[in-house]
């Protein structure tokens, strides 16, 4: 999931930090990016914590194990667990026991000045909500650099994919940037229309392998074939449909992940493990520039930009239910 960031000065006044520095946005996301160093070099955790309350309303503070695990050039990975419980039956009782669970997922902070974003690997075991996983360590931010204290915020917005599919195929695609190499159709168990053949054949589908849920794949790695295209009637009926019937569709680009397509759709992207893996390892490849480096930050440097495909909403934290430390 995809977000940006913005400090907002809330009072209009002239501060100085340490060696009569003057307070601006660049200063402090230059101090973001300094205290996120800091940890990494220390091997120490962000006090990332918030405060909750259990079935009897009683508050309590939560801390949840991170890690920064590299960087580079103001780009950070930051390991990020959650406190869960499970339960199991041990051998021979009966009674049910819980043990800890601590699932966690990636978080990339890009602090380049052109870039100021967060995004935050997709992975419900760990956190539902991935506007949590935002509001923790801008919360972490703003407390440790003392940011509320100067009268200035840190605001985050998600980014959302809005307009026509074709829209977001025709911005990448333009002039052979990038290329469709998938494209994925997630069919729910629903009423099927009756005056659509292709919608009433994917539910006869699932009738007939008694599935709740499905997805259909097609791939291309031809560079000369084209998975949508426009141009051909067929193609842009069945790709209608599909969004008149509301079906959930990723497209998946060859070179700038996997967008998630729908009204109001998450800004969602595609990378594979290894690119993330080898980064929070600390391994560096030579790149397809001939200089050695990360492949996390041209791929980075890719989904970053801004189109007229994109806008962007507040990011809200998920309201608690009062269920307290059971999730």
């Amino acid at each position: 999931m995809f977000y940006k960031y913005e400090l907002n000065q809330l009072v209009e006044q002239t501060l100085f930090g340490p060696g009569h520095v003057e307070v601006t946005e660049d200063y402090l996301n230059g101090r973001i990016a300094e205290d996120l160093q800091t940890k990494l070099d220390n091997n120490t955790e962000l006090n990332l914590y918030e405060f909750k309350k259990n079935k009897k309303g009683e508050e309590y503070s939560e801390s949840y194990t991170n890690e920064v695990s590299m960087a580079d050039n103001g780009i950070f990975i930051i390991q990020v667990r959650n406190n869960k419980h499970k339960t199991y039956m041990p051998k021979d009782q009966n009674i049910a026991q819980e043990v800890g669970h601590f699932p966690f997922c990636w978080v990339l902070v890009d602090t380049r000045p052109e870039s100021k974003s967060i995004l935050v690997q997709l992975k419900h075991d760990a956190f539902g909500n991935p506007d949590d996983v935002v509001a923790l360590i801008t919360t972490y931010l703003t407390r440790e650099l003392g940011i509320a204290s100067m009268n200035w915020a840190i605001k985050t917005t998600k980014r959302l994919c809005v307009g026509s599919i074709w829209d977001i195929v025709r911005i990448r695609t333009a002039d052979d940037k990038d290329r469709v190499k998938t494209l994925s159709i997630t069919v729910d168990k629903k009423r099927a229309n009756e005056n659509n053949e292709v919608d009433k054949a994917l539910q006869l589908i699932l009738d007939k392998l008694a599935a709740p849920e499905g997805e259909f794949k097609v791939a291309s790695d031809d560079e000369a074939h084209k998975i949508l295209d426009e141009s051909k009637e067929d193609v842009r009926n069945i790709v209608d449909m599909l969004i008149e019937n509301k079906y959930r569709m990723k497209v998946g680009f060859n070179k700038s992940g996997t967008v998630e397509y729908g009204k109001d759709t998450e800004a969602i992207y595609g990378v594979d493990d290894e690119v993330i893996n080898q980064f929070a390892g600390g391994e560096s490849v030579m790149l397809d520039s001939g200089k050695q480096g990360y492949r996390v930050v041209p791929w980075l440097d890719m989904v970053t930009p801004d189109n007229d495909s994109h806008t962007y909403i507040v990011a809200e934290k998920k309201k608690k239910n009062g269920r307290g430390r059971k999730k």
